[in-house]
């Protein structure tokens, strides 16, 4: 009996062995960048960046060749690795052009894309020593099978074979932001440059990113929507933390414990009169009682960008003054967001905007006279941007375009009031901006960050109202 036993239990020891075994040697191969092998819990088959396909990559590349000229050759370069001290680099971000067109979110490729060339990408060669220290990238093999390129080489071999596919160009289009010597230094492209034959390609990669996609747009609102949450928890959060770096370092916090990657840019965190410095970086200061806070924010989801602003009091009440200007902001909001439709155009919502404050704040007494100069040293802003992979996207397109479905843009009045003003005193120190995106659709708009609370009532009724410090972060799965 103890023989028949034992062998039971080697057999059976023997199976789980084999189970254990055959489940550890599935390979998942590292290609540098998630992958649905690699990352299922970011992306389904199919896609090589979450939420964007191969299919739709593929799209983009062929409506970029529809524009491009017969004989005429775009060459991308990704963005170089920055540095911030000698061997410790700054977070990488990809080339907004780059991402675009190929799906590759590392360093050190080139891609190349001609009617007759077809999609091509020269990829970098990781050597053991890079591989010990920072990892697997994607090489050739990756970018055949997983970005889909017609034809790949190392980069060793750029300088022997991409001459030849520029030779027979009649026009050269290349990212001028990410230009590099490697491409720039052959013969073949100096003569181009010096005929007048090399153009930046963005003429192209702005036209076809200004309107996005279902994918994008599904992007695009789930950035909003992680940067609303964010924003507004910290809002909460500012009652019984009135610091400008604590409310910053809370706003990241909360980003990307929800599933964001980055901030879109450094947070704005201005108390009292921080606020009337438009980009103000510094938040190093205490938020004084009675003072307003004004916090514009964004984060990165996927490669797409959110953005938004709003102004509130930390200790729970706005002032009269603070609220007299505070409305003001708030009503020219809401009537330029009204504004945004097919066929108009950021300028023209620029000018209504002008129009409508100048007036206002002539009223309120702040402003002597009509006089757009004396405006303009209180708020020399546009009243909006593009946005999309970038915070300021498709800075090619001019601001007089007419708007159309898909595209979306930030709608931001605001004053910026300094202590050194000679308006009347109560108003010296008070920066106020209200921001939120908009979408632009086939009826008309859609607020991308419409659930973040903007009226004087919900923000009152908010900060006093909240179990001040029983909030946390759930992680996004």
């Amino acid at each position: 009996m103890k023989i028949v036993l034992g062998r039971l239990l080697q057999r059976t020891s023997l199976r789980q062995a084999i189970g254990r075994r055959a489940y550890s040697i599935k390979k998942i191969v590292d290609i540098g960048q998630p992958s649905p092998a690699s990352h299922p819990q970011l992306l389904k088959e199919g896609e090589i960046t979450p939420g964007i396909t191969s299919e739709e990559y593929t799209l983009r590349r062929n409506k970029l060749l529809e524009v491009l000229p017969e004989k005429g050759l775009a060459i991308f370069a990704a963005a170089p690795v920055k540095m911030m001290t000698d061997v410790v680099p700054y977070t990488y971000r990809q080339d907004a052009d780059y991402l675009y067109i190929t799906g590759c979110q590392q360093p050190g490729g080139v891609a190349v894309l001609g009617h007759e060339c077809g999609f091509c990408m020269f990829m970098p060669e990781a050597t053991s020593h890079d591989v010990i220290w920072q990892g697997q990238i994607a090489g050739v093999s990756a970018a055949l099978e997983v970005f889909k390129a017609d034809r790949a080489y190392p980069m060793s071999k750029l300088r022997q074979i991409l001459p030849d596919i520029m030779k027979g160009s009649s026009k050269l289009f290349h990212n001028v932001q990410t230009a590099v010597p490697t491409y720039m230094e052959l013969d073949a492209f100096q003569k181009a440059a010096s005929s007048g034959k090399v153009k930046d390609v963005s003429v192209f990669t702005h036209e076809l990113r200004l309107i996005k996609s279902h994918a994008e747009l599904k992007l695009m609102r789930e950035s909003a929507s992680i940067a609303c949450q964010a924003l507004l928890q910290t809002m909460f959060h500012s009652k019984t933390h009135p610091y400008e770096g604590r409310l910053s370092a809370k706003v990241e916090y909360e980003c990307k414990m929800k599933g964001a990657q980055r901030m879109a840019f450094n947070p704005v965190v201005g108390g009292g009169p921080n606020a009337s410095v438009i980009h103000y970086s510094r938040n190093d200061q205490k938020i004084k009682n009675g003072d307003l806070v004004l916090m514009d924010v964004g984060c990165e989801l996927h490669g797409y960008v959110s953005d938004i602003t709003r102004t509130w009091p930390p200790y729970g009440s706005f002032s009269s003054t603070q609220e007299e200007l505070y409305d003001l902001i708030l009503q020219t909001n809401k009537d330029c967001v009204e504004l945004c439709k097919p066929g108009a155009s950021i300028r023209e919502i620029h000018s209504f905007s002008v129009e409508m404050l100048i007036k206002g704040l002539n009223e309120i007494g702040i402003l002597k006279d009509s006089r757009s100069s004396s405006y303009h040293q209180l708020n020399p802003t546009s009243i909006g941007h593009y946005l999309g992979m970038d915070v300021h996207d498709c800075s090619i397109v001019g601001y007089d375009r007419p708007l159309k479905p898909g595209v979306v843009i930030t709608i931001e009045p605001g004053i910026y009031i300094p202590l050194s003003s000679n308006c009347p005193e109560r108003y010296r120190g008070i920066g106020i901006r209200i921001e939120d995106e908009v979408l632009i659709t086939e009826t008309g708009y859609e607020v991308l960050t419409g659930s973040m609370p903007k009226e004087v009532k919900h923000i009152e009724s908010l900060l006093n109202n909240f179990p001040h410090g029983k909030y946390n972060a759930e992680p996004q799965q």
